[in-house]
């Protein structure tokens, strides 16, 4: 019988990324689409049976995933809650669209709402309710099954999430974990964020992460706010060689990858969707990225923790309107160079964060989290991640689509989903309706990416 591994009855302290206020109660959903042949009897069982035996398994050797996240002394730690992640198992509703109809669809937002098939939202409801470390929910479909996976943001990002579903999928296949995964997966999380010494750069780092710069209604015809609708586009793996390939062209020398790219294209073409809003000159846009610096600090590359650090590029309307796409991919690759910058700054912003967190000095109403500004847009890429070869075995196998499930309209968000096999990238966004409608209207967009909503 293999040993079972026990959460410290005080508690695991979390990194320091983790400790952010802004990340409490907030959820990251990640749904997975597998179709199952209903006409086998007792299919649906045999699913449940494999993931409830797979998460026994899996929480035996990672005990923190069945823990919940508390704030103790100022310090966000997980703690213990229950003996294993809570498993929903949820029936397909009246209003839930069948398996073939998903797929001819696209897997669009519009029907995979997070009210019907995640078991926790992604903005909290609550304060005063557990805020479990990882959640999941079976929704059956007519032909199929949506698995998602709802993970609280203090304790893991994408990376670190993908690699929890990795080592649950082994679980579920009934295999042994590596010595190496058990290590990083169990790893102690409190100091693996290197700081700096105490030094002027704190201030530095505050500077760099101030809020941008307040744009004045007299700048935009921004009328009442609205609430944004998320929507996806599809690029094929085709499309993807045909961007990189003209913003190659655009440029003398350098390089630039295939997520600068479709990062300056939807920079460009968002933009081009917003100038109708621009009443003066000079406005400027933000692309704000969320980067993975665990190479860049010397941090296994399978650590499940927090550790993402934001780049903010900055131009004017008229330059992302006018200039060539492989020049705005340039200038995005080069906020990431070289890799030695790129670490400091995590460690400068990790320090400050850390002097606030320990000095009180943080903002401590959670909830109070800032909007993007209508003109940005703020992303995170989770194209590098494996999930569509993620094969949790028996009736599942390998899923047929990754989706993050549509939440609470935030306009300016923008994610690109976990490349597909066959090189295909579905990128979401969240746009105000009119904006919308201009970027479906915009013909070279509509040549690249296709929409589905």
């Amino acid at each position: 019988m293999e040993d079972i591994v026990q959460l410290p009855a005080s508690g695991e302290v979390l990194d320091i990324f983790g400790q952010s206020p802004r990340l409490s109660r907030l959820y990251t959903q990640l749904c997975f689409c597998f179709p199952i042949p209903e006409d086998t009897p007792g299919v649906r069982k045999e699913v449940v049976d494999l993931l409830r035996c797979g998460l026994h398994s899996f929480t035996s050797k990672f005990p923190w995933v069945a823990g919940q996240v508390v704030r103790d002394d100022g310090l966000f730690k997980i703690v213990r809650l229950g003996e294993v992640p809570q498993l929903t198992i949820q029936e397909h509703g009246a209003r839930m669209k069948t398996y073939r109809e998903l797929r001819q669809g696209g897997f669009p937002f519009s029907s995979l709402d997070e009210k019907e098939i995640a078991s926790r939202r992604t903005l909290p409801e609550r304060l005063d309710e557990p805020a479990p470390v990882l959640a999941l929910q079976i929704t059956f479909v007519d032909g199929g099954v949506l698995l998602t996976f709802s993970a609280q943001h203090n304790c893991m990002d994408m990376a670190g999430q993908c690699q929890v579903i990795h080592l649950f999928a082994k679980a579920c296949r009934g295999e042994y974990f590596m010595d190496e995964e058990l290590r990083t997966g169990c790893i102690e999380r409190r100091n693996i964020i290197p700081l700096l010494e105490s030094t002027p750069e704190y201030a530095r780092s505050a500077a760099h992460d101030a809020p941008n710069e307040t744009i004045h209604d007299e700048v935009l015809n921004a009328g009442p706010q609205e609430e944004g609708t998320w929507s996806y586009f599809l690029f094929s793996a085709a499309s993807l060689t045909s961007l990189k390939a003209l913003a190659i062209h655009n440029i003398d020398s350098g390089f630039v990858s295939t997520d600068d790219t479709v990062s300056a294209f939807v920079w460009k073409h968002v933009t081009l969707a917003r100038r109708a809003r621009v009443h003066s000159t000079g406005v400027k846009s933000t692309f704000e990225r969320q980067v993975n610096v665990r190479k860049h600090l010397n941090i296994p590359s399978t650590y499940t923790g927090n550790a993402v650090h934001k780049l903010s590029t900055t131009a004017t309307v008229e330059d992302l309107v006018c200039l060539p796409l492989g020049h705005i991919a340039s200038r995005l690759r080069s906020s990431l160079e070289p890799d030695a910058t790129l670490g400091h700054q995590a460690r400068e912003a990790a320090t400050a964060l850390h002097r606030e967190v320990y000095s009180q000095q943080h903002d401590d109403t959670m909830v109070n989290r800032p909007k993007v500004s209508s003109l940005n847009i703020k992303m995170s890429s989770w194209a590098k991640e494996k999930c569509y070869e993620f094969d949790f075995g028996g009736v599942l196998q390998k899923p047929e689509a990754v989706r993050r499930p549509n939440f609470e309209g935030w306009e300016g968000l923008a994610y690109f989903m976990p490349r597909r096999l066959d090189g295909e990238i579905a990128v979401a966004l969240n746009l105000r309706n009119d904006d919308l409608e201009r970027l479906r209207l915009d013909e070279e967009f509509g040549k690249y990416g296709r929409y589905v909503g």
